[in-house]
Protein backbone atom coordinates (compact mmCIF):
# COMPACT_ATOMS: atom_id res chain seq x y z
CA UNK A 1 0.00 0.00 0.00
CA UNK A 2 1.52 3.39 -0.98
CA UNK A 3 2.60 5.42 2.01
CA UNK A 4 0.45 8.45 1.17
CA UNK A 5 -2.63 6.28 0.73
CA UNK A 6 -1.93 4.46 3.99
CA UNK A 7 -1.32 7.68 5.91
CA UNK A 8 -4.49 9.28 4.53
CA UNK A 9 -6.58 6.29 5.65
CA UNK A 10 -5.05 6.25 9.13
CA UNK A 11 -5.44 10.00 9.58
CA UNK A 12 -9.14 9.82 8.72
CA UNK A 13 -9.64 6.70 10.85
CA UNK A 14 -7.96 8.37 13.85
CA UNK A 15 -10.11 11.48 13.60
CA UNK A 16 -13.29 9.46 13.07
CA UNK A 17 -12.36 7.22 16.01
CA UNK A 18 -12.29 10.26 18.30
CA UNK A 19 -15.60 11.41 16.83
CA UNK A 20 -17.17 8.01 17.43
CA UNK A 21 -15.88 7.88 21.00
CA UNK A 22 -17.72 11.14 21.54
CA UNK A 23 -20.72 9.61 19.78
CA UNK A 24 -20.54 6.73 22.23
CA UNK A 25 -20.48 9.19 25.10
CA UNK A 26 -23.54 10.84 23.59
CA UNK A 27 -25.27 7.45 23.42
CA UNK A 28 -24.29 6.68 27.01
CA UNK A 29 -25.67 10.03 28.17
CA UNK A 30 -28.95 9.34 26.36
CA UNK A 31 -29.10 5.83 27.82
CA UNK A 32 -28.42 7.20 31.32
CA UNK A 33 -31.10 9.86 31.09
CA UNK A 34 -33.81 7.99 29.17
CA UNK A 35 -32.92 4.25 29.00
CA UNK A 36 -35.42 2.22 26.97
CA UNK A 37 -38.34 4.34 28.17
CA UNK A 38 -41.56 4.95 26.28
CA UNK A 39 -40.61 8.63 26.16
CA UNK A 40 -37.44 7.90 24.20
CA UNK A 41 -39.42 5.55 21.96
CA UNK A 42 -41.68 8.52 21.12
CA UNK A 43 -38.67 10.61 20.16
CA UNK A 44 -37.27 7.87 17.91
CA UNK A 45 -40.64 7.57 16.17
CA UNK A 46 -40.78 11.36 15.75
CA UNK A 47 -37.34 11.66 14.21
CA UNK A 48 -37.99 8.94 11.60
CA UNK A 49 -38.95 11.21 8.71
CA UNK A 50 -36.19 13.81 9.24
CA UNK A 51 -33.61 11.07 9.85
CA UNK A 52 -34.66 9.23 6.72
CA UNK A 53 -34.67 12.35 4.54
CA UNK A 54 -31.37 13.71 5.90
CA UNK A 55 -29.68 10.31 5.60
CA UNK A 56 -30.95 9.71 2.07
CA UNK A 57 -30.16 13.19 0.74
CA UNK A 58 -26.90 13.53 2.66
CA UNK A 59 -25.41 10.29 1.38
CA UNK A 60 -26.83 10.71 -2.13
CA UNK A 61 -25.40 14.22 -2.24
CA UNK A 62 -21.95 13.00 -1.20
CA UNK A 63 -22.01 10.10 -3.68
CA UNK A 64 -23.17 12.46 -6.44
CA UNK A 65 -20.76 15.30 -5.78
CA UNK A 66 -17.47 13.39 -5.42
CA UNK A 67 -17.42 12.17 -9.07
CA UNK A 68 -19.09 15.39 -10.26
CA UNK A 69 -16.59 17.70 -8.54
CA UNK A 70 -13.66 15.45 -9.50
CA UNK A 71 -14.61 15.85 -13.15
CA UNK A 72 -15.07 19.62 -12.79
CA UNK A 73 -11.69 19.96 -11.06
CA UNK A 74 -9.96 18.03 -13.85
CA UNK A 75 -11.65 20.20 -16.49
CA UNK A 76 -10.84 23.55 -14.86
CA UNK A 77 -7.41 22.73 -13.48
CA UNK A 78 -6.01 24.00 -10.18
CA UNK A 79 -5.45 27.58 -11.38
CA UNK A 80 -8.92 28.53 -12.60
CA UNK A 81 -11.41 28.71 -9.70
CA UNK A 82 -13.71 30.93 -11.76
CA UNK A 83 -14.25 28.16 -14.33
CA UNK A 84 -14.71 25.56 -11.60
CA UNK A 85 -17.36 27.49 -9.69
CA UNK A 86 -19.17 28.80 -12.77
CA UNK A 87 -19.95 25.21 -13.74
CA UNK A 88 -20.67 24.07 -10.17
CA UNK A 89 -22.99 26.61 -8.54
CA UNK A 90 -26.06 25.57 -10.56
CA UNK A 91 -25.82 22.02 -9.22
CA UNK A 92 -25.22 23.25 -5.67
CA UNK A 93 -28.16 25.68 -5.76
CA UNK A 94 -30.47 23.06 -7.24
CA UNK A 95 -29.50 20.56 -4.53
CA UNK A 96 -30.09 23.05 -1.72
CA UNK A 97 -33.43 24.10 -3.22
CA UNK A 98 -34.65 20.50 -3.36
CA UNK A 99 -33.53 19.82 0.22
CA UNK A 100 -35.29 22.99 1.41
CA UNK A 101 -38.50 21.92 -0.30
CA UNK A 102 -38.32 18.50 1.35
CA UNK A 103 -37.76 20.14 4.74
CA UNK A 104 -40.89 22.25 4.25
CA UNK A 105 -42.85 19.19 3.12
CA UNK A 106 -41.93 17.27 6.29
CA UNK A 107 -43.12 20.15 8.44
CA UNK A 108 -46.45 20.21 6.61
CA UNK A 109 -47.22 16.50 6.28
CA UNK A 110 -45.86 15.25 9.63
CA UNK A 111 -49.29 15.06 11.40
CA UNK A 112 -50.74 12.99 8.56
CA UNK A 113 -47.84 10.61 7.89
CA UNK A 114 -47.07 9.82 11.53
CA UNK A 115 -50.56 8.43 12.09
CA UNK A 116 -49.38 5.37 10.14
CA UNK A 117 -47.17 4.43 13.12
CA UNK A 118 -49.85 5.22 15.72
CA UNK A 119 -49.68 2.57 18.46
CA UNK A 120 -52.51 3.95 20.58
CA UNK A 121 -50.92 7.27 21.59
CA UNK A 122 -52.87 9.89 23.50
CA UNK A 123 -53.51 13.25 21.75
CA UNK A 124 -50.84 14.89 23.93
CA UNK A 125 -48.28 12.23 23.03
CA UNK A 126 -49.08 12.53 19.33
CA UNK A 127 -48.75 16.33 19.42
CA UNK A 128 -45.35 15.98 21.09
CA UNK A 129 -44.19 13.50 18.44
CA UNK A 130 -45.26 15.88 15.66
CA UNK A 131 -43.45 18.77 17.35
CA UNK A 132 -40.17 16.82 17.58
CA UNK A 133 -40.54 15.77 13.96
CA UNK A 134 -40.95 19.36 12.80
CA UNK A 135 -38.08 20.60 14.95
CA UNK A 136 -35.62 18.05 13.58
CA UNK A 137 -36.71 18.62 9.97
CA UNK A 138 -34.00 21.29 9.76
CA UNK A 139 -31.48 18.44 9.71
CA UNK A 140 -32.36 17.77 6.06
CA UNK A 141 -30.90 21.00 4.68
CA UNK A 142 -28.02 20.87 7.14
CA UNK A 143 -27.03 17.32 6.18
CA UNK A 144 -27.07 18.18 2.46
CA UNK A 145 -24.87 21.26 2.87
CA UNK A 146 -22.48 19.27 5.09
CA UNK A 147 -22.28 16.47 2.51
CA UNK A 148 -21.47 18.91 -0.31
CA UNK A 149 -18.72 20.63 1.67
CA UNK A 150 -17.24 17.30 2.78
CA UNK A 151 -17.27 16.02 -0.82
CA UNK A 152 -15.51 19.17 -2.04
CA UNK A 153 -12.83 18.91 0.63
CA UNK A 154 -12.28 15.22 -0.16
CA UNK A 155 -11.88 16.02 -3.86
CA UNK A 156 -9.30 18.63 -2.82
CA UNK A 157 -7.55 15.74 -0.98
CA UNK A 158 -8.45 17.07 2.46
CA UNK A 159 -9.74 14.11 4.47
CA UNK A 160 -9.17 14.42 8.21
CA UNK A 161 -10.51 17.98 8.63
CA UNK A 162 -14.08 17.28 7.42
CA UNK A 163 -14.12 14.00 9.35
CA UNK A 164 -13.44 15.99 12.54
CA UNK A 165 -16.70 17.89 12.08
CA UNK A 166 -18.56 14.98 13.64
CA UNK A 167 -16.66 15.57 16.89
CA UNK A 168 -18.07 19.08 17.09
CA UNK A 169 -21.55 17.74 16.41
CA UNK A 170 -21.27 15.22 19.25
CA UNK A 171 -19.83 17.75 21.70
CA UNK A 172 -22.69 20.18 21.04
CA UNK A 173 -25.25 17.40 21.30
CA UNK A 174 -23.84 16.12 24.61
CA UNK A 175 -23.80 19.63 26.05
CA UNK A 176 -27.43 20.24 25.04
CA UNK A 177 -28.62 16.98 26.58
CA UNK A 178 -26.76 17.57 29.84
CA UNK A 179 -27.97 21.15 30.17
CA UNK A 180 -31.56 20.83 28.96
CA UNK A 181 -32.84 17.32 29.74
CA UNK A 182 -34.35 18.36 33.08
CA UNK A 183 -36.25 21.20 31.41
CA UNK A 184 -37.45 19.75 28.08
CA UNK A 185 -36.83 16.00 28.53
CA UNK A 186 -36.03 14.22 25.23
CA UNK A 187 -36.46 17.54 23.46
CA UNK A 188 -32.86 18.14 24.54
CA UNK A 189 -31.77 15.39 22.14
CA UNK A 190 -33.53 17.18 19.27
CA UNK A 191 -32.03 20.56 20.16
CA UNK A 192 -28.58 19.00 20.43
CA UNK A 193 -28.94 17.35 17.05
CA UNK A 194 -29.94 20.50 15.16
CA UNK A 195 -27.51 22.76 17.04
CA UNK A 196 -24.65 20.33 16.52
CA UNK A 197 -25.29 20.17 12.78
CA UNK A 198 -25.27 23.97 12.53
CA UNK A 199 -21.87 24.12 14.26
CA UNK A 200 -20.57 21.31 12.03
CA UNK A 201 -21.59 23.21 8.88
CA UNK A 202 -19.94 26.42 10.07
CA UNK A 203 -16.75 24.48 10.82
CA UNK A 204 -16.58 23.09 7.27
CA UNK A 205 -17.43 26.46 5.73
CA UNK A 206 -14.39 28.03 7.40
CA UNK A 207 -12.06 25.62 5.58
CA UNK A 208 -13.68 26.50 2.24
CA UNK A 209 -13.02 30.23 2.52
CA UNK A 210 -9.78 29.99 0.45
CA UNK A 211 -11.70 28.31 -2.39
CA UNK A 212 -13.29 31.70 -3.24
CA UNK A 213 -16.71 30.08 -3.63
CA UNK A 214 -18.65 33.22 -2.67
CA UNK A 215 -16.54 35.41 -4.93
CA UNK A 216 -17.66 33.39 -7.94
CA UNK A 217 -21.22 32.80 -6.75
CA UNK A 218 -23.69 32.31 -9.58
CA UNK A 219 -27.42 32.68 -8.86
CA UNK A 220 -28.53 30.00 -11.30
CA UNK A 221 -30.35 26.73 -10.80
CA UNK A 222 -30.44 25.12 -14.24
CA UNK A 223 -27.75 24.74 -16.88
CA UNK A 224 -27.06 22.34 -19.76
CA UNK A 225 -25.84 19.63 -17.39
CA UNK A 226 -28.87 19.80 -15.10
CA UNK A 227 -30.91 17.02 -16.81
CA UNK A 228 -28.05 14.51 -16.48
CA UNK A 229 -27.30 15.71 -12.95
CA UNK A 230 -30.93 15.24 -11.92
CA UNK A 231 -31.14 11.84 -13.59
CA UNK A 232 -28.13 10.49 -11.70
CA UNK A 233 -29.22 12.20 -8.48
CA UNK A 234 -32.71 10.70 -8.71
CA UNK A 235 -31.28 7.20 -9.00
CA UNK A 236 -28.93 7.77 -6.06
CA UNK A 237 -31.75 9.19 -3.93
CA UNK A 238 -33.96 6.22 -4.72
CA UNK A 239 -31.16 3.81 -3.79
CA UNK A 240 -30.46 5.59 -0.51
CA UNK A 241 -34.18 5.83 0.22
CA UNK A 242 -34.44 2.06 -0.11
CA UNK A 243 -31.29 1.40 1.93
CA UNK A 244 -32.39 3.69 4.75
CA UNK A 245 -35.96 2.49 4.97
CA UNK A 246 -34.96 -0.45 7.16
CA UNK A 247 -35.33 1.44 10.43
CA UNK A 248 -38.82 2.62 9.41
CA UNK A 249 -39.82 -0.99 8.89
CA UNK A 250 -38.34 -1.82 12.30
CA UNK A 251 -40.26 0.99 13.98
CA UNK A 252 -43.51 -0.13 12.39
CA UNK A 253 -43.29 -3.69 13.74
CA UNK A 254 -41.28 -3.21 16.97
CA UNK A 255 -43.83 -1.23 19.09
CA UNK A 256 -46.29 -4.09 18.65
CA UNK A 257 -43.84 -6.51 20.29
CA UNK A 258 -43.41 -4.61 23.55
CA UNK A 259 -42.16 -1.45 25.21
CA UNK A 260 -38.48 -0.57 24.82
CA UNK A 261 -37.81 -2.69 21.73
CA UNK A 262 -37.49 0.36 19.46
CA UNK A 263 -34.87 1.81 21.82
CA UNK A 264 -33.02 -1.51 22.17
CA UNK A 265 -32.87 -1.86 18.39
CA UNK A 266 -31.46 1.65 18.16
CA UNK A 267 -28.75 0.99 20.78
CA UNK A 268 -27.78 -2.28 19.09
CA UNK A 269 -27.58 -0.69 15.65
CA UNK A 270 -25.34 2.08 16.99
CA UNK A 271 -22.86 -0.52 18.26
CA UNK A 272 -22.93 -2.58 15.06
CA UNK A 273 -22.40 0.44 12.82
CA UNK A 274 -19.46 1.72 14.86
CA UNK A 275 -16.62 -0.35 13.25
CA UNK A 276 -17.66 0.44 9.68
CA UNK A 277 -18.29 4.08 10.51
CA UNK A 278 -14.64 4.40 11.60
CA UNK A 279 -12.50 2.07 9.48
CA UNK A 280 -14.94 1.60 6.60
CA UNK A 281 -15.59 5.33 6.41
CA UNK A 282 -11.85 6.05 6.28
CA UNK A 283 -11.21 3.48 3.55
CA UNK A 284 -14.20 4.67 1.53
CA UNK A 285 -13.39 8.37 1.88
CA UNK A 286 -9.87 7.84 0.51
CA UNK A 287 -10.71 5.25 -2.17
CA UNK A 288 -13.81 6.98 -3.60
CA UNK A 289 -11.82 9.71 -5.39
CA UNK A 290 -9.46 6.99 -6.71
CA UNK A 291 -12.42 5.04 -8.07
CA UNK A 292 -13.77 8.27 -9.60
CA UNK A 293 -10.42 8.94 -11.33
CA UNK A 294 -10.41 5.43 -12.84
CA UNK A 295 -13.89 5.53 -14.35
CA UNK A 296 -12.90 4.59 -17.90
CA UNK A 297 -12.24 1.14 -19.35
CA UNK A 298 -8.52 1.75 -19.87
CA UNK A 299 -8.10 2.20 -16.13
CA UNK A 300 -9.82 -1.09 -15.20
CA UNK A 301 -6.62 -2.62 -13.86
CA UNK A 302 -6.21 0.30 -11.46
CA UNK A 303 -9.84 -0.03 -10.41
CA UNK A 304 -9.48 -3.78 -9.77
CA UNK A 305 -6.33 -3.26 -7.72
CA UNK A 306 -7.95 -0.52 -5.63
CA UNK A 307 -11.14 -2.52 -5.03
CA UNK A 308 -9.34 -5.77 -4.21
CA UNK A 309 -7.02 -4.01 -1.78
CA UNK A 310 -9.89 -2.05 -0.20
CA UNK A 311 -12.12 -5.09 0.36
CA UNK A 312 -9.27 -7.24 1.67
CA UNK A 313 -8.09 -4.63 4.17
CA UNK A 314 -11.70 -3.90 5.20
CA UNK A 315 -12.39 -7.57 5.88
CA UNK A 316 -9.13 -8.00 7.76
CA UNK A 317 -10.60 -5.51 10.23
CA UNK A 318 -14.26 -6.57 10.01
CA UNK A 319 -13.97 -10.33 10.57
CA UNK A 320 -12.25 -10.28 14.00
CA UNK A 321 -14.44 -7.37 15.11
CA UNK A 322 -17.55 -9.39 14.24
CA UNK A 323 -16.26 -12.37 16.23
CA UNK A 324 -15.42 -10.11 19.19
CA UNK A 325 -18.86 -8.45 19.18
CA UNK A 326 -20.69 -11.77 18.87
CA UNK A 327 -18.87 -13.54 21.70
CA UNK A 328 -18.93 -10.51 24.05
CA UNK A 329 -22.35 -8.97 23.34
CA UNK A 330 -23.55 -8.99 26.96
CA UNK A 331 -20.31 -7.55 28.32
CA UNK A 332 -20.19 -4.77 25.72
CA UNK A 333 -23.77 -3.67 26.36
CA UNK A 334 -23.32 -3.92 30.13
CA UNK A 335 -20.15 -1.81 30.19
CA UNK A 336 -21.31 0.83 27.74
CA UNK A 337 -24.96 1.34 28.67
CA UNK A 338 -25.74 -0.20 32.08
CA UNK A 339 -26.31 2.87 34.23
CA UNK A 340 -29.19 5.12 35.25
CA UNK A 341 -32.45 4.20 33.52
CA UNK A 342 -30.75 1.47 31.46
CA UNK A 343 -31.52 -1.49 33.74
CA UNK A 344 -30.68 -5.21 33.59
CA UNK A 345 -33.69 -5.97 31.41
CA UNK A 346 -32.48 -3.35 28.93
CA UNK A 347 -29.05 -5.03 28.90
CA UNK A 348 -30.54 -8.45 28.13
CA UNK A 349 -32.81 -7.11 25.39
CA UNK A 350 -30.09 -5.03 23.70
CA UNK A 351 -27.47 -7.82 23.91
CA UNK A 352 -29.79 -10.31 22.20
CA UNK A 353 -30.45 -7.82 19.42
CA UNK A 354 -26.75 -6.98 19.10
CA UNK A 355 -25.78 -10.63 18.64
CA UNK A 356 -28.23 -11.12 15.76
CA UNK A 357 -27.00 -7.89 14.13
CA UNK A 358 -23.33 -8.97 14.14
CA UNK A 359 -23.29 -10.35 10.54
CA UNK A 360 -24.10 -6.79 9.47
CA UNK A 361 -20.66 -5.67 10.69
CA UNK A 362 -18.93 -7.59 7.90
CA UNK A 363 -21.67 -6.82 5.39
CA UNK A 364 -21.52 -3.05 5.99
CA UNK A 365 -17.77 -3.01 5.31
CA UNK A 366 -18.37 -4.73 1.97
CA UNK A 367 -21.31 -2.46 1.08
CA UNK A 368 -19.39 0.71 1.99
CA UNK A 369 -16.52 -0.02 -0.42
CA UNK A 370 -18.61 -1.71 -3.12
CA UNK A 371 -21.25 0.98 -3.40
CA UNK A 372 -18.59 3.67 -3.88
CA UNK A 373 -16.91 1.54 -6.54
CA UNK A 374 -20.22 1.09 -8.38
CA UNK A 375 -21.09 4.79 -8.26
CA UNK A 376 -17.64 5.76 -9.53
CA UNK A 377 -18.01 3.38 -12.51
CA UNK A 378 -21.54 4.61 -13.25
CA UNK A 379 -23.17 1.30 -12.25
CA UNK A 380 -26.14 2.88 -10.49
CA UNK A 381 -28.91 0.72 -11.97
CA UNK A 382 -27.53 -2.59 -10.65
CA UNK A 383 -27.20 -0.98 -7.22
CA UNK A 384 -30.83 0.12 -7.45
CA UNK A 385 -31.95 -3.40 -8.40
CA UNK A 386 -30.06 -5.03 -5.52
CA UNK A 387 -31.33 -2.39 -3.08
CA UNK A 388 -34.93 -3.01 -4.14
CA UNK A 389 -34.63 -6.80 -3.94
CA UNK A 390 -33.21 -6.72 -0.43
CA UNK A 391 -35.70 -4.10 0.77
CA UNK A 392 -38.44 -6.58 -0.12
CA UNK A 393 -36.39 -9.27 1.64
CA UNK A 394 -36.13 -7.07 4.74
CA UNK A 395 -39.86 -6.32 4.77
CA UNK A 396 -40.89 -9.95 4.35
CA UNK A 397 -38.35 -11.23 6.89
CA UNK A 398 -39.34 -8.59 9.46
CA UNK A 399 -42.98 -9.60 9.12
CA UNK A 400 -42.27 -13.34 9.38
CA UNK A 401 -39.24 -13.95 11.62
CA UNK A 402 -40.67 -12.39 14.84
CA UNK A 403 -43.44 -15.00 14.72
CA UNK A 404 -40.81 -17.66 15.48
CA UNK A 405 -37.99 -15.75 17.19
CA UNK A 406 -39.71 -12.81 18.88
CA UNK A 407 -38.21 -9.33 18.71
CA UNK A 408 -34.76 -10.62 17.67
CA UNK A 409 -36.38 -11.64 14.40
CA UNK A 410 -36.40 -7.94 13.49
CA UNK A 411 -32.63 -7.61 13.86
CA UNK A 412 -32.08 -10.98 12.15
CA UNK A 413 -34.04 -9.66 9.15
CA UNK A 414 -31.70 -6.66 8.96
CA UNK A 415 -28.63 -8.90 9.02
CA UNK A 416 -30.07 -11.14 6.31
CA UNK A 417 -30.73 -8.17 4.03
CA UNK A 418 -27.36 -6.49 4.68
CA UNK A 419 -25.43 -9.68 3.93
CA UNK A 420 -27.42 -10.29 0.75
CA UNK A 421 -26.94 -6.71 -0.43
CA UNK A 422 -23.18 -6.82 0.20
CA UNK A 423 -22.75 -10.15 -1.60
CA UNK A 424 -24.87 -8.92 -4.51
CA UNK A 425 -22.82 -5.76 -5.03
CA UNK A 426 -19.50 -7.55 -4.66
CA UNK A 427 -20.60 -10.30 -7.03
CA UNK A 428 -21.68 -7.79 -9.68
CA UNK A 429 -18.31 -6.02 -9.52
CA UNK A 430 -16.19 -9.16 -9.54
CA UNK A 431 -18.05 -10.77 -12.43
CA UNK A 432 -16.74 -7.93 -14.66
CA UNK A 433 -13.16 -9.08 -14.09
CA UNK A 434 -11.01 -11.61 -15.91
CA UNK A 435 -11.15 -15.23 -14.64
CA UNK A 436 -7.64 -14.88 -13.21
CA UNK A 437 -8.47 -11.75 -11.18
CA UNK A 438 -11.80 -13.21 -10.09
CA UNK A 439 -10.37 -16.53 -8.89
CA UNK A 440 -7.56 -14.77 -7.06
CA UNK A 441 -10.06 -12.56 -5.23
CA UNK A 442 -12.39 -15.44 -4.33
CA UNK A 443 -9.47 -17.43 -2.93
CA UNK A 444 -8.66 -14.45 -0.71
CA UNK A 445 -12.25 -14.35 0.58
CA UNK A 446 -12.27 -18.07 1.34
CA UNK A 447 -9.11 -17.76 3.43
CA UNK A 448 -10.63 -14.88 5.40
CA UNK A 449 -13.79 -16.90 6.10
CA UNK A 450 -11.67 -19.82 7.31
CA UNK A 451 -9.68 -17.50 9.57
CA UNK A 452 -12.87 -16.08 11.05
CA UNK A 453 -14.27 -19.55 11.79
CA UNK A 454 -11.09 -20.67 13.57
CA UNK A 455 -10.99 -17.51 15.66
CA UNK A 456 -14.66 -17.92 16.57
CA UNK A 457 -13.93 -21.39 17.95
CA UNK A 458 -11.08 -20.05 20.09
CA UNK A 459 -13.14 -17.08 21.32
CA UNK A 460 -16.14 -19.27 22.18
CA UNK A 461 -14.01 -21.61 24.28
CA UNK A 462 -12.46 -18.66 26.11
CA UNK A 463 -15.89 -17.10 26.69
CA UNK A 464 -17.34 -20.34 28.04
CA UNK A 465 -14.51 -20.59 30.56
CA UNK A 466 -14.49 -16.96 31.76
CA UNK A 467 -18.16 -15.83 31.61
CA UNK A 468 -19.33 -17.71 34.75
CA UNK A 469 -16.53 -15.97 36.65
CA UNK A 470 -17.45 -12.42 35.59
CA UNK A 471 -21.23 -12.57 35.03
CA UNK A 472 -22.07 -11.09 38.44
CA UNK A 473 -18.79 -9.21 38.93
CA UNK A 474 -17.97 -5.51 39.05
CA UNK A 475 -17.33 -3.32 36.02
CA UNK A 476 -13.58 -3.52 36.65
CA UNK A 477 -13.53 -7.33 36.43
CA UNK A 478 -15.74 -7.21 33.34
CA UNK A 479 -13.38 -4.69 31.71
CA UNK A 480 -10.44 -7.01 32.39
CA UNK A 481 -12.29 -10.02 30.99
CA UNK A 482 -13.25 -8.03 27.89
CA UNK A 483 -9.62 -6.96 27.39
CA UNK A 484 -8.47 -10.57 27.75
CA UNK A 485 -11.08 -11.66 25.21
CA UNK A 486 -9.85 -8.99 22.80
CA UNK A 487 -6.29 -10.32 23.15
CA UNK A 488 -7.48 -13.86 22.43
CA UNK A 489 -9.57 -12.83 19.41
CA UNK A 490 -7.14 -10.45 17.74
CA UNK A 491 -4.01 -12.37 18.73
CA UNK A 492 -5.39 -15.65 17.39
CA UNK A 493 -6.66 -13.90 14.27
CA UNK A 494 -3.29 -12.30 13.55
CA UNK A 495 -1.55 -15.67 13.87
CA UNK A 496 -4.10 -17.46 11.68
CA UNK A 497 -4.15 -14.92 8.85
CA UNK A 498 -0.35 -14.78 8.87
CA UNK A 499 -0.26 -18.55 8.36
CA UNK A 500 -2.86 -18.22 5.60
CA UNK A 501 -0.70 -15.79 3.63
CA UNK A 502 -1.93 -12.35 4.73
CA UNK A 503 1.26 -11.28 6.47
CA UNK A 504 2.08 -8.80 3.71
CA UNK A 505 -1.27 -7.06 4.20
CA UNK A 506 -0.57 -6.49 7.89
CA UNK A 507 2.96 -5.37 7.13
CA UNK A 508 1.70 -3.08 4.37
CA UNK A 509 -0.99 -1.60 6.61
CA UNK A 510 1.37 -0.49 9.39
CA UNK A 511 1.12 3.32 9.57
CA UNK A 512 4.84 3.79 10.23
CA UNK A 513 6.11 1.49 7.45
CA UNK A 514 7.86 3.28 4.60
CA UNK A 515 6.96 2.34 1.04
CA UNK A 516 8.95 2.95 -2.10
CA UNK A 517 5.95 2.33 -4.37
CA UNK A 518 4.30 5.73 -4.69
CA UNK A 519 1.67 4.75 -7.23
CA UNK A 520 -0.77 7.14 -5.54
CA UNK A 521 1.43 10.19 -5.10
CA UNK A 522 -1.56 12.34 -5.85
CA UNK A 523 -2.99 11.39 -2.45
CA UNK A 524 -1.64 13.87 0.09
CA UNK A 525 -2.52 14.06 3.75
CA UNK A 526 -4.23 16.94 5.50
Amino acid sequence: MPRRLRTAIYSVASVVFISKILGFVRGMVIAHKFGTSAEYDFYLIAVMLPALASGVLGYACYYQFVPFLTRKAEQSGPDDPALFWSSTWSAVNLTLLVSGAITAAIVLIAPYVLTFWDAGWSPEQFDLIVFYCRLTAASVVLSVSEAFMRALLNVKKIYAYPAAGLSLFNLCSIAAIMLLHQHISVGAVAVGMVGGMIVQNLYLAVRLIPSQALRYFKASIVDKESPLFLSVASTLILIELINRSYFMIDRYFAPRLGEGIVSALNYGQVLVQLPESIVGFAIGAVLFPIFARSDDTSDMSRFIAAYRKGITVALLFAVPLAVFFFTNAESLVHIIYHRGAFDEQSVIMTARILRTLVPSIVALFVVSTSIRACYAKGWTRPVLVFAGVFLVTKLAATALLPQWFGYVGISAASSLSHVGFGLGLMGYIVVQWSPHDRNRFLFTLLRLVLAGFLVYLAASVFRRITWPLVEESSHVVMYLALAASALVVFGTYAAVVAMLGFKKYFRDALPWRRSTRQTEQDLPCD
